[in-house]
């Protein structure tokens, strides 16, 4: 292979950077660091990450990937001869998937809040992040790594948030060792075999001060300094009662057939994913609706962790989250219709507005339609400004990977269908503030029968939002 320049972007104490670090030398990729003055970001890091400017971004040869996550999905894929992060199996990779998703939904925020906030406030994410981490714990189960004998890509992705440890034990006056024994252990393990992670973690007393300079940059005084002996990760070897809580995806307690089975609602964005997807794979399936006011329990057995739409079954296997889903069935069904272009880079590049689709517009175009004044104005704002970096990124292609229709095309058509109100409430011209994106969706569905037959009606759709709107108590 030719010499590879590598350059990472990052700050010592982001538990995200650790995961990139700790992924580079499970492979053994020499590179260049690059710490990072978050108070004052570099030129570099403003150009390598124009979207939302932030650490950790690995170059490779002079182009940036950004996000975490995609970046450990990146480094699989270039760095493919050495120490695989991913299962082999597709469902495998796709609970993997599931879980560092639900880590990064969940559990930093919830960590932050530990240390940031005092009162009722404070006690509700001591208990939630409780709650998140005996979860995982179920999920590990008694495994040496989340991937089974193999350290992996979930182990890369929750690893880092242990260095951490001794910061919510002190703030969130939660006593590690007895609230998740078989979680501690498998992070001595992973300290203990792992030379990519021993020399990653910064010590957790470091972290803790740095804990300790935000409270005081965030005006929280530090209550809780006189019990930290009693919470740090240095006293923690008690005596202890052991939980066990299990969640396992594939554990249902209702019999599934061995088939394709989508759990999916009419309006949802998310659902229509999956349904374009899957009808560009040419895969049969049985549809069927739900009720989120009266959950199946199908649905809450498939799905305990979120209890959401949509969820893909197949072979009495639930797949969740839609992004997970549609490459799920990319990977499954791989001999049609390749959703993914071949290369990392563009591969990545794909994951990367995909996730920012699921970070940004789906809630904005929520506040379109169900807010009012200045939060309304703002939320108008911001929605044209992510309209407008979508139509830069398709530039003058015909499809967002270039000839061919693909992920980032069924990750975003969905949205056209709700295009009707958000143009109504958001007081948009669409067709004179974006037109390059109103080609794109018109080329989407006059070339494209799995598009043209998932979309629903955009009059049906409105009126669907002004019921929304009523039950939110906005007038029209």
């Amino acid at each position: 292979m030719a010499k590879q320049e590598v350059l990472l972007l990052d700050f010592w104490a982001s538990m995200f950077g650790m995961r990139v670090r700790i992924a580079l030398a499970e492979k053994g990729i020499s590179y260049e660091y690059s710490e990072q003055d978050l108070r004052n970001k570099s030129q570099l890091l403003l150009e390598s990450n124009p979207v939302h400017k932030k650490i950790p971004v690995l170059i490779h040869n002079g182009k940036p990937i950004c996000e975490s996550r995609i970046i450990v999905e990146y480094i699989d894929e270039v760095w493919n001869d050495k120490a695989p992060l991913f299962p082999s199996d597709p469902y495998d990779k796709a609970a993997a998937r599931f879980w560092a998703d639900f880590i990064d939904k969940k559990l930093y925020m919830i960590g932050r809040n530990l240390y940031l906030t005092k009162g009722e406030e404070h006690e509700a994410s001591r208990q939630e992040y409780i709650d998140c981490l005996k979860l995982l714990e179920g999920e590990l189960g008694d495994k040496p790594y989340f991937g089974g004998q193999c350290f992996g890509y979930l182990d890369i992705s929750l690893v880092p948030f242990c260095s951490w440890f001794e910061a919510y034990a002190t703030y969130g006056k939660i006593n590690f060792e007895q609230e998740c024994p078989k979680l501690m252990n498998w992070f001595k393990r992973c300290v203990q075999n792992k030379e990519s992670v021993s020399k990653t973690l910064p010590d957790g007393q470091k972290i803790l001060e740095f804990v300790q300079l935000m409270r005081k940059k965030f005006g929280v005084d530090d209550l809780y300094l006189h019990t930290a002996s009693v919470y740090t990760s240095t006293t923690i070897h008690n005596h202890l009662h052991k939980h066990k809580t299990v969640v396992n995806m594939s554990n249902n307690t209702t019999p599934v057939p061995k088939q394709v089975i989508l759990l999916d609602y009419w309006t949802s964005i998310y659902g229509m994913r999956v349904r374009i997807a899957l009808a560009e794979k040419c895969i049969p399936y049985d549809y069927q609706e739900q009720d989120l006011r009266n959950k199946s329990q199908l649905l809450l057995d498939s799905n305990p962790i979120h209890k959401q739409i949509p969820v893909l079954i197949h072979n009495g296997k639930p797949i969740c989250e839609s992004s997970i889903i549609v490459e799920y069935i990319d990977e499954v069904w791989n001999d049609k219709a390749p959703l993914f272009p071949s290369h990392p880079y563009d591969k990545a590049r794909a994951r990367f507005w995909a996730n920012f689709i699921d970070k940004k517009l789906y809630q904005i175009g929520r506040n379109l339609c169900t807010l009012k004044g200045e939060e309304h104005e703002a939320s108008r704002k911001e929605f044209m400004d992510c309209i407008k970096l979508f139509e830069k990124e398709l530039g003058d292609k015909p499809y967002f990977g270039g000839e061919s229709f693909g992920y980032l095309d069924v990750s975003l058509i969905p949205f056209y269908s709700w295009f009707q109100a958000y143009e109504t409430y958001g007081k948009f011209d669409f067709d004179h503030e974006c037109p390059k994106l109103i080609a794109w969706t018109k080329r989407c569905i006059q070339n494209k029968e799995s598009v043209s037959n998932t979309l629903p009606d955009l009059q049906k759709v409105f009126d669907f939002v002004q019921y929304l709107r009523k039950k939110f108590g906005v007038e029209d």
